[in-house]
């Protein structure tokens, strides 16, 4: 069986829904026999999908979780910024291009601009959206084709296949309002060959439809981000530096439980995973490790950034770098008791960047005086 080790999405997971089962009886062996648990190892995947954000309103309170992290209302700036930025819709296609069906499968998603069946690629023709202008009225973009010939060593451009623009509403109340308009150049595009000119057309269509779905439908980052930073709250410590694997205490459960059923209520495939870990020595020391190492660094850059501030910092900055410290003692504390420990190096880390505070708040008293 593989099990997920990231945030992100993992092709190869075969049947998720198995893997929880596994997990699930193993807790509740855990509870009938009596065993104790120090907590939950947590890791999901989570795919794009039609969830929207009425949805998850409806879902929080069913499933009693805090509202506050249902994510803001969505806004049509923000989806007319995804689809045509760079991480938006482009295709690459070798050229000649002989099969124009196979690229437009691929429209809207990443492609290698390799073709099935062929070797190294001499031309590639990449068609992307480039920003041209941006005001208080709209926001104008540029369907381009950028074509990459090796064998000549040089980039050459159709400046302008098509337009699209953003129109703001400002008539309306509503922070980011407007729509999108798309306009096709069909005199630019009739240069092309015949199969590439519908490459074009279809990609621009499908900037429309990717608009309209990220107008209605919460994406899966934004959705990722609701689940990890939800997480995050429960004092969670990373257990993998780069994210993706928590351990959440034990206390913790029940929110665990509703944030499992929550993420199953996504698109087909997503799923978060709580595994158990027995009290014993060797599970504390592996999460005692990962939260003195993330204590540690975070501590350094705290203690970095207070002496960056120096003499000129002002009294925002300084407040800012204070509630910094203190949500750092604040979870240490929490994690010495839960732990059943003392933490004695991130304690010592502490101290030492509590007198550098000290030092900073003093000089900002003082400033003020003057």
């Amino acid at each position: 069986m593989t099990t997920p080790t990231a945030d992100t999405p993992t092709a190869d997971t075969p049947n998720p829904r198995t893997g929880d089962q596994v997990f699930d009886s193993y807790a509740a062996a855990m509870t009938v026999d009596g065993a104790p648990l120090l907590g939950h190892l947590v890791l999901y995947s989570i795919f794009d999908g039609e969830v929207t954000r009425d949805d998850l309103e409806r879902w929080f309170t069913e499933l009693g979780l805090d509202p506050q992290f249902v994510p803001a209302k969505l806004r049509s700036v923000d989806a007319y910024e995804r689809v045509t930025g760079p991480d938006g819709v482009r295709v690459s296609y070798p050229l000649p291009l002989d099969d124009p069906g196979d690229v437009i499968s691929r429209v809207g998603r990443k492609t290698t601009g390799r073709a099935p069946g062929r070797g190294t690629v001499r031309r590639q023709a990449t068609l992307m959206v480039r920003p041209v202008t941006r005001d208080g009225g709209q926001i104008v973009r540029h369907l381009v084709r950028e074509v990459r010939d090796e064998e000549e060593t040089r980039l050459s451009y159709d400046a302008c296949l098509g337009a699209a623009i953003f129109r703001r509403d400002n008539d309306v109340d509503e922070a980011g309002a407007g729509e999108l308009l798309i306009e096709a150049q069909p005199t630019a595009i009739a240069t092309l060959p015949g199969p590439e000119q519908l490459v074009v057309r279809h990609m621009l269509g499908e900037i429309q439809t990717e608009y309209r779905h990220r107008c209605t439908y919460v994406s899966g980052d934004k959705l990722r981000g609701v689940i990890r930073t939800y997480i995050e709250s429960l004092n969670a410590v990373r257990v993998r530096p780069t994210g993706g694997v928590y351990f959440v205490h034990a206390r913790h459960a029940h929110t665990l439980a509703a944030l499992r059923e929550l993420v199953s209520r996504f698109t087909a495939g997503s799923h978060l995973v709580r595994i158990p870990l027995p009290d014993a020595d060797e599970m504390r020391e592996m999460v005692i490790g990962a939260f003195t190492t993330k204590a540690k660094d975070d501590l350094d850059r705290l203690a970095r950034d207070i002496a960056t501030a120096g003499q000129a910092a002002g009294d925002d900055a300084v407040q800012k770098l204070y509630a910094r410290f203190t949500e750092l003692q604040k979870a240490t504390a929490e994690h010495a008791a839960l732990l059943s420990t003392t933490l004695d190096d991130t304690t010592a880390s502490l101290d030492l960047v509590k007198l550098q505070l000290g030092s900073l708040l003093a000089r900002a008293g003082t400033d003020d005086d003057e």
